[in-house]
């Protein structure tokens, strides 16, 4: 059995780990950590996935260039 779990560091603590403990009693786990990719979380938006891909056209057709407003620098 193969499990990916994905949270956010702030909600980590002990119960994390005594559920791991309960879904691989008694084995030895591999655990591996690294940032998760938010591509996907980001494009369940409609709106946010429209944007993007707005933009991506934007920077093909403009000479591999993107105009931002001051705004969307902060």
């Amino acid at each position: 059995m193969e499990t990916v779990i994905k949270i956010n560091t702030d909600l980590l603590n002990l119960d994390i780990i005594e559920g791991i403990k309960k879904m691989f009693p008694h084995k030895t786990v591999e655990i591996s950590i690294q940032p998760a990719d938010e591509t996907e979380y980001i494009l369940q938006s409609p709106n946010n996935a429209a944007e993007i891909q707005e933009r991506i056209e934007q920077y093909k057709t403009q000479n591999n260039t993107v105009k931002l407003n001051p705004d969307e620098l902060l």
